[in-house]
């Protein structure tokens, strides 16, 4: 299976968010309650993208610069559209951050 990495990111981020809605958050640390699932939302989107990509054309995305040209366009679309188009959302800077901070994970662990 070449796309192992993927399952096991998606897998865990599903687990970890899980964690967070039904645990964490309880804790009532600003972190879990604001940034960790934004954190969790680049390596999730692209394990999706890759493992759809990997059973559509047999390629991967994984170039960095590919990933962080996306990561951008993801910032944009969640922090700067998303106040027009969702009625009490503000852009967060810190988000934007926890989105890069993802992207970096998610290299690490495919390379």
């Amino acid at each position: 299976m070449k796309s192992y990495k993927d399952y096991i990111i998606l897998i865990s981020c599903l687990m970890l968010y899980a964690l967070n809605q039904l645990f964490f958050k309880k804790i009532g640390i600003l972190f879990f309650n604001n940034y960790f699932n934004d954190l969790l939302a680049v390596p999730l989107y692209f394990s999706i993208i890759n493992i759809i990509s990997l059973q559509l054309r047999n390629k991967d995305i994984n170039s960095f610069k590919t990933l962080f040209i996306i990561t951008v366009i993801l910032s944009i679309l969640g922090e700067y559209v998303a106040i027009f188009l969702r009625k009490g959302s503000v852009t967060d800077y810190l988000d934007i951050v926890c989105y890069f901070v993802g992207l970096i994970v998610y290299y690490i662990i495919k390379n």
